[in-house]
């Protein structure tokens, strides 16, 4: 009788492919502790800053007895917790296959397991592999495994101690790993009852971070859940917790029932801006809000108590909330601003791992669950965009009827109180006001017509650049997975054939991320809101954002900033769109034929004068001309062929709403065009 036989070589392939990275190699066996219904788990890193360390994974679990080291740990590919017997503590096991187990062990050369079973005190059992023995056998089952048995004061539970680590953590993998094993089983409200410790010195820093809850200071939170027959209901709550929104299935979702476990959503929605913050006269800051978002934000999916990665991840947008934000940012969260968390138990197993471990397989249960959760974000917004509609359109109709009734009152009272004698020319200032009025509110609709145009423009780019997101991660995975195959392939051949190829997709990659980002910077919602501006703090962020196009252009950027800190009244977005515009104005000026190719320099200057401030934006380009100076800031004028004309007319517009001026210079110091923005100084 004949078998299949294994090749060693199998158990080496599977523990590069299934785990992408050392940290979720941890995790496995970590959630291993939890399918053992351990209530505490700490990893210890020794020396892993080299080649040759070691990770110890110490676990309060039930531990295992022979048989279950043998016809359990040892077998993979087939795991006991596919049977879904629920443990003594009600927890369903995470785990499927045994392979994540696999792919975790091989990150040494060596593995020593120490268990001691709950019902047979006093008894440890110990077993090592030796990963090198394998490279001498013809096959898998050629090495055999002795499990010895000791006597033991020791608690029950189980250690296991990776040595010998083929790769090294540096500060950045254990900071890392620290916010993953914190993440693990929700620690904003942990049910499972499973803590998790990283000893190393990253690791108190990431947890007060992370432990440091603001839920309290969210602007809405909302509450939605899928019953057992797939019928949905959500509610929405403000800041004081009073419900605002209510809906049942039918409000929410236009098609049948959702075709997925049991399910609970939570989010938390935030409003980063210091007006929310001071109106509410909370002693908790924005800033320090904003700063444990960066670390906690984004929606997580936690399946039978974890979290199943990489959904939430900061690079992981699974619920499109930046692509909703892109075309309707008034009422729509991001997941910078946001802090969430999708819960499903799954006891029949309908929701599918991955061999990988990293993420669901997108089969009907999954895609239900992922279109519940879309759907209530869309029914959150359509409400909160009805609020803001009604009333906008109220306040529309009542403006002609407030004008009439205080037209009417002045009138009123020029009868009662002015003499007979002094009525002609009251009313003559009254209608010259009111001529005015008229004048300004028709420049005012086409200001209005203008940049509804630009605006639709610019959500359009941030569409656009959201999507490109997607591509560009593509690009970055297929040039490293080239990368990797080719030295395998190649070795050193690698460099003469691909390496520089390789490098240019790398960089085409990044340059690329930096782009799809610009758009989604500046039409943050809460900048367009008025306030104290730091001008150079806004300065050195457009700047840095421009980065990736100041390197294309091989632009050198030089800043030239007083000592102190300028700061005007107004808000980021209008000096946003100054400073951008002048930045695009002066690439711009490099790239007409017959423009420098050689030096190109830009110069960002501040200097103050009295109590006013001066924004210079000088280049060393052509300068101005084939234009009169006077005609530069008019809509639609341009030296440019594929020019719109509206950029200077909208650093024009925004100055003057900041209540500033602008001017030009066609040669300027540089010997290409000056511009210099003039504003009012805050003076503390």
């Amino acid at each position: 009788m004949m078998h299949f036989k294994f090749s060693p070589k199998i158990l080496q392939r599977l523990g590069e492919e299934l785990i992408p990275n050392p940290d979720q190699g941890i995790i496995e066996l970590v959630k291993n502790s939890y399918d053992a219904d351990a209530t505490e788990c700490t990893v210890e890193l020794i020396k892993t800053s080299a080649i040759g360390g070691l990770i110890i994974i110490s676990d309060n679990g039930v531990g295992m007895d022979k048989d279950a080291i043998s016809e359990g740990w040892l077998v993979l590919g087939r795991s006991k917790k596919a049977i879904r017997e629920v443990t003594q503590l009600g927890r369903l096991p995470v785990g499927n296959k045994g392979l994540g187990r696999l792919a975790a062990l091989q990150m040494g050369s060596q593995v020593f397991l120490k268990t001691r079973p709950k019902y047979e005190p006093g008894v440890e059992y110990s077993l090592t592999i030796n990963w090198d023995d394998f490279q001498e056998a013809d096959v898998v089952e050629d090495v055999a495994f002795d499990v010895q048995k000791s006597s033991t004061d020791k608690r029950y539970g189980t250690d296991i101690i990776v040595s010998n680590l083929k790769k090294t953590f540096n500060k950045r993998d254990i900071q890392r790993l620290a916010k993953e094993l914190l993440l693990l089983a929700d620690p904003f409200d942990n049910h499972a009852g499973f803590s998790l410790k990283l000893i190393a010195p990253e690791f108190s820093e990431i947890e007060k971070q992370v432990n440091n809850a603001y839920f309290d200071d969210a602007e809405y939170h909302l509450q939605a859940s899928i019953n057992e027959f797939g019928i949905a209901e959500a509610r929405l709550l403000d800041w004081q917790k009073n419900v605002i929104f209510h809906a049942k299935h039918s409000a929410i979702s236009q098609q049948e029932l959702y075709k997925t476990p049991r399910t609970e959503f939570e989010l938390w929605v935030f409003f980063l801006n210091p007006q929310t913050f001071s109106a509410r006269k909370t002693s908790v800051s924005f800033t320090q809000v904003r700063e444990w978002l960066a670390q906690v934000g984004n929606v997580r999916l936690y399946h039978r108590g974890l979290r199943v990665k990489p959904y939430g991840d900061s690079d992981d947008d699974w619920l499109n909330l930046n692509y909703a934000r892109a075309r309707n940012p008034e009422v729509r969260p991001s997941t910078k601003t946001v802090i969430g968390r999708v819960i499903v138990n799954d006891p029949d197993d309908i929701l599918l791992q991955k061999t990988d471990r990293l993420g669901f397989i997108e089969n009907e249960a999954f895609l239900e669950l992922k279109r519940f959760a879309i759907d209530v974000l869309e029914w959150m917004a359509k409400e909160r965009l009805k609020v803001t509609e009604t009333q906008r359109q109220r306040i529309k109709k009542q403006v002609p009827r407030d004008l009439t009734e205080a037209k009417a009152r002045i009138e009123e009272v020029i009868e009662a109180e002015v003499p007979q004698e002094s009525r002609p020319k009251v009313l003559e200032a009254v209608q010259q006001y009111e001529t005015v009025t008229e004048r300004e509110t028709k420049v005012l609709r086409e200001d209005l017509q203008l940049y509804r145009s630009l605006a639709t423009a610019g959500t359009t780019a941030a569409v656009f650049a959201h999507e490109s997101a997607k591509p560009v991660t593509s690009i970055a995975k297929i040039a490293k997975r080239i990368e990797k195959k080719g030295k395998e392939i190649l070795k050193e051949k690698y460099e003469q054939y691909f390496g520089e190829p390789v490098r240019k997709l790398y960089q085409v990659s990044k340059s690329l991320q930096r782009f799809s980002n610009f758009p989604l910077h500046l039409l943050k919602r809460e900048k367009r809101r008025a306030g104290v501006v730091d001008v150079h703090s806004v300065l050195d962020d457009i700047v840095a954002l421009f980065q990736s196009f100041f390197e294309e252009g091989e632009i050198q950027v030089i800043k030239e900033k007083i000592d102190t800190k300028p700061c005007i009244y107004g808000s980021e977005a209008l000096l946003e769109a100054i400073i951008t515009n002048l930045l695009t104005n002066a690439i711009n000026a490099f790239n007409v034929e017959g423009g420098r190719i050689e030096e190109r320099q830009v110069i960002i200057r501040t200097e103050t004068e009295g109590t006013n401030l001066k924004i210079k934006v000088l280049d060393n380009g052509s300068g101005i001309h084939n234009i009169k100076l006077d005609e530069i800031w008019l809509p639609g004028t341009t030296t440019r062929e594929d020019g719109t004309g509206l950029g200077l007319t909208i650093v024009r517009d925004s100055v003057t709403d900041l209540g500033g001026s602008v001017d030009a210079i066609a040669k300027g110091e540089l010997g290409g065009a000056e511009f210099i923005v003039e504003l009012t100084l805050i003076i503390e």
